[in-house]
């Protein structure tokens, strides 16, 4: 067998094993968005919880800092009755003065505070019901994604055997080649010869569409040494039905 068929074999096998590692492909590629999209909710939903215990120790600081002022108006309200000058009396008023300012300030902060711990609380309880909705959502794609491994299992290890078979008859400098146009994309390592006109000879190559030269298309077609596109360096080939058919143009 020709090297290039021996290659060739091994291409339609590797184009089989990427059909079906896409389907699994695709179905882990939409699991990891979900997961994302999930992971993304958990981070702000911290970030909330975080904005809420950091606004309920400020209020409780100011609760405390309310009952602190509370109890020194008493004090003083006892002092104003207990006051011996005018100055003392004024002394006192003055202080219970500014301290009912001071406590009017801290309970508007407190009264903001509360109303901030309402809002976010509504937006955590908010991002755990789509927190619930996106974990199903990921449950129902992990278990299509095993679904698809499952379906797919016993064929992929049947054709990694093929493909694995198929490998040790090729050449390794030849193997090495197609390995490495693979790791780029598959179905680009080898393309067939694309007939635009046999009466001028016009032949391109079905990966890029550059017309070949006459010298690459006799090697193609009398299956001679394998032979690299000049622009994309795809492995060529002719398809067996274009093949019989130029050589029966030929007798």
């Amino acid at each position: 067998m020709p090297a290039i068929e021996k290659l060739l074999r091994l291409h339609k096998v590797e184009q089989q094993l990427r059909g079906l590692r896409s389907r699994i492909d695709s179905a882990q590629r939409y699991l990891d968005a979900q997961s994302a999209q999930l992971a993304d909710l958990n981070t702000r939903h911290e970030a909330l919880l975080g904005q809420v215990r950091q606004l309920e120790a400020t209020s409780h600081n100011q609760e405390t800092e309310l009952g602190a002022i509370d109890d020194r108006i008493a004090k003083l309200r006892e002092q104003l009755n207990s006051a011996k000058t005018n100055k003392e009396y004024s002394a006192f008023l003055t202080e219970m003065s500014t301290l009912k300012d001071d406590r009017s300030a801290v309970e508007t902060q407190a009264l903001e505070a509360m109303g901030q711990i309402d809002d976010l609380k509504a937006g955590v309880e908010e991002i755990n019901e789509q927190i619930a909705e996106r974990t199903k959502i990921c449950e129902i794609a992990k278990a299509q994604r095993d679904e698809r491994e499952q379906e797919v299992k016993d064929r992929l290890d049947e054709l990694q055997v093929e493909r694995d078979d198929a490998a040790k008859d090729v050449p390794g400098d030849l193997i090495a080649i197609y390995e490495h146009l693979a790791t780029q994309d598959v179905e680009d390592a080898m393309a067939p010869l694309e007939e635009h006109s046999r009466r001028s000879m016009e032949y391109a190559c079905g990966s890029c569409q550059m017309m070949m030269p006459m010298e690459v298309i006799s090697v193609v077609l009398g299956k001679g040494a394998p032979t690299q596109c000049v622009n994309c360096g795809a492995f060529l080939y002719m398809e067996e039905q274009l093949r019989e058919s130029m050589m029966a143009s030929k007798k």
